[in-house]
């Protein structure tokens, strides 16, 4: 029951299933824009304490913001940056484990109590971000049951991405996968021009920049991107989608369905 007065109102949802009628409680959209969707999230009593610990940073290409196996100082919210989680081999190139931009936050690993990052997070877009001190978010985490929930849902859909990108590193063509992270950066990135390196390109597909530029040759030869001097123009954002694997709508509408 929400009391009379109530600042915060809760949309009710009802979902369907084998054993009757279910109803999901979520939060009604803040009036707020940090540019980062979790922080928008949340409650305004939430917010206010954690806000004054927010610290304004800006993001520059290949910046390391978390080294690997270094301790997590800060947790990061991406608003116009994007981050790359490079899984580090002992023989070969870097591999891509995942990006993060505005829908979620850097620094999981604190959250599940490991304080060292698992991860190489560098800037892969450069532009701004939030960031907090990591024992100051976790001690926010502990008074603050929506920004606790938030994070525990957002790790539950990172883990179905994880999943998602190991089923389609398998099962899809490298034109496909590539096609689906141009659609993932095009999002964050707000505009049909951003940044990609080949170098990046390859991590995130786990190939060899002879492949990748084999594959931007394809996709520029359909009229679906212009691909030139560390530049990707996409000229068909349909045809992008048409192209990409089904992983790029799967797990964007999980994101949907339980984080926001």
């Amino acid at each position: 029951m929400v009391l009379p007065g109530a600042r915060a109102f809760l949309v009710c949802v009802r979902r369907g299933g084998p054993f009757g009628r279910k109803f999901f409680m979520s939060p009604a959209p803040r009036n707020r824009d940090t540019g980062n969707q979790l922080l928008d999230r949340l409650p305004a009593s939430e917010y206010s304490q954690l806000e004054p610990m927010l610290q304004r940073v800006s993001l520059t290409l290949r910046q390391v913001i978390h080294a690997f196996e270094a301790e997590v100082t800060h947790i990061y919210f991406p608003v116009t940056a994007l981050a790359s989680l490079l899984t580090i081999m002992e023989e070969d190139e870097p591999v891509e484990a995942g990006t993060v931009g505005r829908e979620g936050f850097v620094g999981l690993s604190a959250c599940l109590g490991v304080e060292l990052s698992p991860h190489r997070v560098i800037c892969q877009m450069a532009g701004e971000s939030l960031r907090v001190p990591t024992r100051n978010f976790l001690e926010a985490m502990d008074r603050g049951p929506e920004l606790a929930r938030l994070v525990r849902r957002y790790i539950a859909y990172t883990l179905r991405d994880a999943s998602q990108t190991i089923a389609c590193n398998v099962s899809h063509t490298v034109e496909s996968r590539a096609s689906r992270w141009m659609l993932l950066i095009h999002d964050q990135a707000g505009r049909d021009e951003f940044p990609l390196t080949q170098e990046f390109l390859a991590y995130m597909l786990g190939v060899r920049r002879q492949t990748v530029t084999v594959v931007a040759g394809a996709l520029h030869a359909a009229g679906l991107i212009d691909y030139r001097r560390g530049v990707v123009i996409v000229r068909d954002r349909a045809g992008l989608e048409e192209t990409a694997c089904e992983c790029y709508a799967s797990t964007r509408g999980y994101y949907k369905r339980i984080v926001i």
